[in-house]
Parts: C-alpha cells; structure tokens; sequence
C-alpha cells in the first residue's frame, strides 16, 4: 500500500511559540509523508522570521508569508493555491490551528483511511475534545434564517446552539455532517478548488457554514471520524488581537455574507438582518461606553 502524503497548513498569527510545539507534536505521526506549510498571515511580532530562521534546516517544514492579513480564509487559500502550484491536485491536506494538540501518533494515517471508506466525502475531521470531553461544537447543522436572530439575544443563545448542534453517536466509526469546525479537518486539494476554497469576503466566523453549505450544493459530504480525537484549547490570540466590538462586527458581516451570497436569501430578509445587526452593534457600543465610564 502506497504512504500517504499529507500537508498540514498551518496558519500562523502572531503565535509562533505555539506553532513551534504544535509542529514537533506533528513530527512525531507515523505511516505517512508528512509536509507542514506554515502560513504566516502578516503577523506583528516578528513570527515570519522567526519560524523561517527555525525551521530553514528542515525540508518537510515550509514557511510563507501572505501578502496581508485577510483572516483566516484569506491565509488558508493562499496557503491551498500555494499547493496547487507544486503539488498533485490529490494530495491530501489537512488545514489546521496552531492551539490543538494531537497524542494518537497514526492519527493522520488513519484520518486517511476513513477518509478512504467514503464514496461521495468532500471532508473529514477526528472528533474535537475540549476539557478532555466531546466538544459539541465538533459538527453542526447548516443554521438557518431564524438562527441568525435568536443566537444574538442572549437568553436564546443556549436553546439556538442546542438545535443546531447534532447528537453526536459516539459509538459509530463515520458519522455525516454539515459543517465540520475549521480548527482540524482533512480533504484534497481538488476538493477545495472545486468549491472554489474559503470566501474571502468574511475574516473571521462562519467560514465553517458557508463551506458545508457548498459542500451540500456539491452533492457531497462531511464526516466525523468518531472514533479518532485531537485536543482543542480556547484560542487567546483572537481576544488578545481583537476586542469585542471588532468580533461581533466580524460574525454579522459573515451571516450576511452566507445569506447573500451563498444561501440566496430573499432581500427583505437580508435587509431585515442588516437593520438588526446595525441597532444591535449600536445598542453595544452605548453598553460599552457606559461600562467605561462606570
């Protein structure tokens, strides 16, 4: 049987101390040809030279830099067209955060295995544990228009996450999904050219919904491989880079994005979302301003 080649791409912002550990973790999988593509997304702290400096004695470890910081789509993609360039449009690619960790070493091995079960699959992911525990928030449904409503008041969010979240049969080997988190999942490169990659018109948020809704479109699937895991940790570089105001403003322009542009929302709808979303960022920026001056 052939070994597997697989690259991991790795966005990198301002966390090189993290990518560095998370790459040694990969190093270490086993029954593969393993190659790390390091995008470095025009981070401020020195990070591109930095991890270029590391890792310039090691040939499975690749860095590149973007020409500017475009989110979390705008790296993955240059990242993928990066591949495309050198690489057979079959090879398998694993995009993945630089904040999980990974103890099985034929994790990946076996990621491609299942991945191999599946006739009509688009992409798969290991079963994400947060706490030592099944997060789940490891695949959801495709939200729908109502969602984008009752998620923003705050005494819906938890009954909103619940609909949307799938009970997950943690015995099964392969489960469908919609959408698979962004953190770790695998396809090919031909795959994500076919669905013409990640929509840059977001930064950050709902990357993941407008992928599985392509992938539906597409006639394919997701899987959760249930059976394999990798460790998630609550990312700080978001909240450290970014303050709330600045978040929220990023999801709601990506629920616009799904709805406009991918989901064929009807215009009174999507006008409707715009004007809630507009009174909502005014009504917390009134909070904010009070909370300040308290």
């Amino acid at each position: 049987m052939e070994t597997p080649h697989i690259v991991v791409l790795i966005l990198n912002y301002n966390s090189w101390k993290a990518t560095l550990g998370y790459v040694q973790q990969l190093k270490l999988q086993q029954g593969i040809r393993l190659t790390i593509l390091v995008v470095d997304n025009c981070s401020t702290d020195n990070s591109y030279h930095t991890l270029v400096q590391h890792f310039q004695d090691e040939e499975q470890v690749e860095i590149i830099q973007s020409e500017y910081n475009g989110g979390y789509a705008y790296g993955n993609n240059y990242g993928l067209k990066h591949l495309l360039q050198k690489l057979p449009e079959n090879t398998f690619v694993v995009i993945s955060n630089n904040d999980i960790s990974i103890d099985n070493p034929k994790l990946l091995q076996q990621l491609v295995n299942y991945y191999k079960q599946c006739n009509d699959i688009a992409f798969i992911s290991p079963l994400m544990h947060m706490d030592g525990q099944p997060a789940p928030n490891a695949a959801w449904k495709i939200p729908g228009f109502s969602y984008d409503i009752l998620s923003v008041a705050s005494f819906n969010r938890v009954k909103s996450n619940e609909a949307v979240y799938y009970d997950i049969p943690i015995q099964q080997e392969l489960f469908a999904v919609d959408c698979l988190t962004g953190s770790f999942f695998m396809g090919k490169l031909e795959t994500f050219a076919r669905l013409n990659y990640f929509d840059e018109r977001t930064f950050l948020y709902e990357e993941e919904r407008i992928l599985g809704l392509k992938v539906k479109k597409a006639g394919l699937k997701n899987y959760l491989a249930l059976q394999l895991k990798f460790y998630h940790e609550h990312s700080a570089v978001i909240s450290k880079e970014m303050n709330q105001l600045a978040q929220i403003r990023h999801l709601f322009n990506s629920r616009i994005v799904f709805h406009k542009y991918h989901a064929n929302t009807n215009i009174v709808l999507l006008t409707f979302l715009k004007v809630f979303y507009a009174l909502f960022i005014f009504a917390k920026k009134l909070q904010l301003k009070f909370i300040k001056r308290s």
